[in-house]
């Protein structure tokens, strides 16, 4: 975080919660009471992933249903030895970092050619043939316009609301975040114009 932005509160939990997922009768009395443990850890952990992803409230709440998903699964064969803050944390790392790459993955398959691949089956979203066509020709059109860099730093800014260092990181290679920023700002100004606009059906062909 720049030293000159303000540090801003966790977004608060939405989606999956605790109750919907245990339900009294689950687990034996040592687990259940390692699972009421770990779920006052909760607002901690929230905080573990703002820290490590800087991300919007939906990516946090993704990291965290995967997070309470495998700690309850774990728990159903029985409790845990240790610490269960220290077992949530390492959880709560390992799933943070796999969605900082599946992000990642996900902007290598914007300015790939499998437009297929945009489609999150975790999330039951999918994309109609007739909107498929539409997608295809206009990440085609992004492609011609923007550069590989410019097209991966757009979709991780745009798309999934990740900030310029996070983005650097990711990216890596020679990214830092003033090239991600210089990137995105650029690519913004090319999607402003006529011409790009135009190509992308966002404007009318003049006369």
């Amino acid at each position: 975080m720049d030293g000159g932005e303000k540090r801003k509160k966790v977004p608060r939990q939405r989606g999956l919660a605790s109750r919907e997922l245990c339900q009294d009768g689950d687990l034996c009395p040592e687990a259940q009471h390692q699972w009421d443990v770990g779920m006052t850890k909760v607002p901690s952990l929230r905080g573990v992933v703002w820290a490590l992803t800087g991300a919007q409230r939906t990516h946090i709440d993704d990291v965290m249903s995967k997070v309470l998903l495998a700690y309850y699964r774990r728990l159903k064969s029985g409790p845990i030895e240790g610490s269960v803050s220290a077992y949530l944390r390492t959880i709560t790392q390992r799933e943070a970092r796999k969605h900082l790459e599946e992000l990642r993955d996900r902007a290598e398959d914007f300015v790939g050619d499998d437009t297929h691949q945009l489609e999150d089956p975790n999330a039951h979203i999918s994309i109609n043939p007739g909107r498929q066509v539409e997608l295809q020709q206009a990440m085609q059109v992004l492609r011609e316009e923007f550069s590989d860099f410019q097209l991966k730093a757009f979709v991780l800014s745009e798309g999934y609301g990740l900030q310029a260092p996070m983005i650097a990181t990711l990216l890596g290679g020679t990214a830092t975040k003033a090239s991600v920023r210089d990137a995105i700002r650029h690519a913004r100004k090319k999607l402003r114009s006529k011409r790009v606009g135009f190509r992308l059906g966002a404007q009318l062909a003049e006369e």
